[in-house]
């Protein structure tokens, strides 16, 4: 049987792929995200967005969408609950044997879908797969392009490291409840989190060299990044680390983050600068 492909219910297909975004006022960039995933070249998916109780108008557009488009399928929360119940809740949810991760301010390219499904049955073994992405500005233009490890025990040797861009990632549904799936309880990392925990039970991994995703980023990226969130992400790395009994030098990087937050935002984005140039992610790739 195809991989990409299962039966919920004797006599119904599911769709391909279950696409998940979970929004949180998410204007003014979410229609541009939803019209991303509308016009891939993959057509056979269901578009499952949680909106988790946006103030903003978010959820009124997601309705007319859903109104004119029978894959997107709306959850509504009345009060907000984070993003790790909304993703915990989603993958639950999902319909497809595969599910691709996206945000309500990113984009995706036309091929992206296609591109993760081929992967798939190229690489049945695979259970996760992302990609590298291109980090764009408020009007789109180029920042930069991210790159990640490609093959599975470079990814295993970085997953201290967060070796996959969250927005870019496609999965097994079934791999990923096996291994707990998001913790809900978490409010941000929920991805850094789940790596740790894939790469213990053993799960294969990959990203695809190519530039899949267009990634917002933009001062409130840098915003979001405060130090309440570093010291979320230093806790989740420290645990991880131990979990899957990590090197001694990845404890002492996985610290980075709090001076990184420390810093003054002129300073900061300097600093983020002069990471991406040692980046383990990144160091001996090609540009």
């Amino acid at each position: 049987m195809d991989p990409a492909r299962a039966s919920t219910t004797a006599g119904m297909r599911s769709p391909s792929v279950t696409v998940l975004m979970g929004v949180y006022n998410g204007l003014p960039r979410l229609e541009h995200a939803i019209r991303s995933i509308q016009e891939q070249t993959l057509q056979d998916f269901e578009f499952l967005i949680i909106d988790d109780g946006s103030t903003d108008g978010s959820a009124r557009l997601i309705q007319q969408f859903a109104g004119a488009d029978s894959r997107i399928r709306l959850i509504s929360h009345a009060a907000n609950r984070g993003l790790g119940a909304v993703l915990n809740q989603g993958v639950a949810a999902a319909r497809g044997a595969l599910i691709a991760r996206m945000d309500a301010d990113d984009f995706s390219l036309p091929e992206r879908l296609e591109r993760q499904v081929d992967y798939f049955r190229q690489h049945p073994g695979t259970d996760v797969v992302g990609s590298y992405a291109l980090d764009v500005d408020a009007r789109g233009r180029r920042v930069r392009e991210r790159r990640v490890p490609v093959d599975h025990q470079r990814i295993v040797e970085l997953v201290w490291s967060n070796p996959f861009i969250h927005t870019t990632v496609m999965f097994r549904r079934d791999a990923v409840l096996r291994v707990g799936s998001y913790a809900a309880r978490l409010q941000r990392r929920q991805d850094y989190d789940l790596w740790f925990r894939c790469v213990r039970a053993g799960l294969q991994l990959a990203n695809i060299p190519e530039t899949l995703v267009h990634y917002h980023f933009s001062d409130e990226t840098m915003r979001r990044n405060n130090i309440r969130a570093m010291v979320d992400q230093v806790g989740i790395g420290l645990r991880g680390c131990r979990l899957v009994r990590g090197p001694l030098h990845a404890y002492a990087a996985t610290c980075l983050p709090l001076l990184e937050a420390a810093l003054p935002c002129a300073l900061r984005t300097r600093f983020v600068a002069f990471k991406s140039r040692i980046d383990p992610r990144t160091v001996g790739q090609a540009r």
